[in-house]
């Protein structure tokens, strides 16, 4: 049940385009987290896109050339062993760059941030990484 932030310039993505993203990013993240699709599961999945004005993102001291986005991924510690962040990095840098248009050196920098589930709340308690693993497929949504 990640929950995923997207800063990118305000003129890079429409709404449609946003929604598709968000639909992207939860099931990729659910498959590298090895979570059910079930509607439940994917109700738990947050996106947020923070819209910056254009003249508010820099590369350096310079305003951007281009789109560049940050995106943070926040998951519960051990949902994600080595060889899942290894794929989630380059899939969601490929997801955003085929939404901006960009196959090659794709402007993402994406940064993943474990979470104690002590440390997550959800609804007033903690989640339960285990018991989402095992959240039936047709468990309905929050």
């Amino acid at each position: 049940m990640p929950k995923i932030i997207v800063h990118a310039p305000a003129t890079a993505f429409d709404a449609t385009t946003r929604q598709a993203i968000a639909a992207e990013l939860t099931d990729f993240a659910l498959d590298c987290e090895k979570l059910p699709k079930s509607p439940f599961v994917k109700s738990t999945v947050w996106t947020y896109f923070n819209a910056c004005n254009d003249d508010a993102v820099f590369m350096g001291a310079a305003s951007a050339t281009m789109p560049v986005v940050s995106i943070q991924i926040f998951v519960i510690e051990g949902g994600l062993d080595a060889d899942a962040k290894k794929r989630l990095i380059p899939g969601v840098t490929e997801i955003i760059g085929r939404h901006l248009g960009i196959a090659e050196r794709v402007p993402v920098y994406i940064v993943i941030q474990e979470i104690a589930e002590a440390n997550w709340g959800i609804f007033g308690s903690n989640p339960d990484l285990a018991a989402l693993r095992a959240t039936p497929l047709d468990a309905p949504s929050i």
